[in-house]
């Protein structure tokens, strides 16, 4: 199958992450974890808007009300749409000199879910990091002892809870059973391995068919990937650059594919990709799920 990729953002973002489809606005939303900015993006008219973030962020999801909850190195903060500000709800559960949130989503009753990785992480050291789960200002340690977090996403029923990590076993994805009343994950259990020459399972999403689609950054090429419920790899594709990051399904009938990336090649000692921390977008045959609002704190 053939995609054709489309550079429809050239904003040369350092760690462009999180991408989320705004519905009711026709917009994508982002991060660039590393410029602290938060950003939103008009496919219809090519703009980004941008706006200093207090704190170092590292993922979001929209709120009740018009707004969006994202979780930075110092805790979560609110960001109305309508002021444009943001306000803090609460601190972060851990020392922002030594961690921040990386990758994270919401499941689908509107629990953020957000991921901690040591800023002076080396992937032979131990796993520090951990996954939290806010709702509604509380916020809640549930899965640790992770490498590098990555990879959230909830199956459409929302009873299947996914997240990528490094282990000495490969670059993986991870599957669990998910109590969608209490916001509970258990029975955790190998979904599917990066295969030679794939890099790592980076941010991800699924369909309404159930398909986990992953950004898939560093290996020999940047890919995007398509893993069938089952774990089997359905399809992928290269990108145009090393560094894809994230994919969110947006659009008019939520069928593209929007894809962030990054430029940190250069950390790598690689050369950096001329569209690296550009927006691409891919048409598919296929459609996502619009994210659940958070409740508002």
């Amino acid at each position: 199958m053939q995609f054709e990729i489309k550079h429809v953002l050239d904003i040369k973002a350092e760690l462009a992450e999180s991408p989320s489809w705004s519905v009711e606005q026709q917009a994508l939303y982002w991060v660039d974890i590393e410029n602290k900015t938060f950003n939103r993006f008009d496919p219809g008219t090519g703009r980004n808007e941008r706006w200093p973030v207090p704190a170092t962020p590292g993922c979001f999801n929209f709120r009740e009300g018009g707004g969006a909850v994202l979780a930075t190195n110092e805790g979560f903060f609110d960001f109305d749409f309508t002021t444009n500000r943001f306000e803090k709800i609460c601190d972060a559960p851990f020392d922002s000199a030594e961690f921040r949130f990386n990758d994270g989503k919401a499941d689908r009753q509107g629990r953020l879910w957000a991921g901690t990785i040591r800023l002076a992480f080396k992937i032979d050291g131990p796993p520090e990091g951990t996954f939290y789960r806010y709702e509604a200002g509380k916020v809640v340690p549930v899965i640790p002892d992770v490498m590098v977090p990555n990879g959230t996403a909830f199956s459409p029923d929302g009873r299947t809870m996914y997240r990528s990590d490094w282990r000495p076993e490969g670059r993986i994805v991870l599957q669990y059973d998910y109590d969608a009343a209490t916001g509970t994950p258990s029975n955790e259990r190998l979904f599917a391995t990066m295969p030679e020459g794939f890099g790592i399972p980076d941010g991800a999403t699924v369909d309404t068919d159930g398909f986990y689609w992953a950004a898939i950054p560093y290996g020999d090429k940047g890919r995007v990937a398509r893993f069938a419920p089952d774990g089997r790899l359905d399809l992928h594709f290269e990108m145009p650059v090393l560094g894809p990051t994230m994919v969110a399904f947006g659009g008019k009938d939520m069928s593209t594919l929007f894809i962030t990336s990054c430029r940190l090649e250069s950390h790598m000692g690689l050369p950096v990709s001329p569209l690296g921390g550009d927006i691409f977008a891919v048409e598919t045959h296929v459609r996502g799920i619009a994210e659940t609002l958070s409740a508002k704190a």
